[in-house]
């Protein structure tokens, strides 16, 4: 899973570089920040390896925040910041409760969130990005689930979930050429 992480990226860090791909901003903290803070429930909870792929995925999305500073979509709606509110806010709960498994459970929401964003930003601008991330993801995150060493909720909700919303991304990303598609 971590090649397939590395793999998606890279096409994906060059559709960034060569201005194909335009990555929202808001997404990719968000998604930082909660790949993160799921790496830490992760490991709490017994996760296994699954959890290293999580902290390596957090650095990948850091990576990818970093550089969306500069060359990502700049343009954030009201909606967009509503849903960016929201999704910090809700790191309070994570921060004031014990139980790891409630943590992932908010945490994954929060990362739900972001890709609400993402996906409305597609949805007007289908080729601001690329299918190959969310495609590799969806591979990945299955694979995932099978690597899984202790299977809870707080080991399985946020690949399961990630696996569904990349799935949903890539059908947004590629639902236009397929409506205008000669047969």
């Amino acid at each position: 899973t971590i090649i397939l992480a590395i793999g998606g990226i890279i096409p994906y860090f060059l559709a960034i570089l060569s201005g194909k791909t335009k990555p929202h901003l808001f997404s990719w903290i968000i998604w930082t920040i909660t790949t993160y803070l799921v790496f830490i429930g992760q490991v709490q909870t017994g996760a296994g390896a699954v959890a290293c792929n999580t902290g390596i995925v957090g650095t990948i999305s850091l990576f990818i925040t970093l550089i969306t500073l500069k060359k990502g979509n700049k343009n954030i709606t009201k909606s967009d910041k509503v849903l960016f509110g929201i999704s910090l806010l809700s790191i309070i709960p994570w921060l004031l409760t014990k139980d790891p498994t409630v943590s992932v459970i908010i945490l994954t929401t929060i990362n739900v969130s972001a890709a609400v964003i993402t996906m409305r930003k597609t949805l007007k601008h289908p080729r601001s990005e690329n299918p190959i991330l969310y495609s590799t993801n969806i591979f990945r995150h299955f694979l995932t689930l099978l690597a899984i060493s202790n299977y809870n909720l707080a080991t399985y909700i946020f690949p399961a979930t990630l696996f569904i919303v990349n799935i949903i991304t890539v059908i947004i990303i590629l639902k236009p050429p397929l409506l205008f598609k000669k047969f």
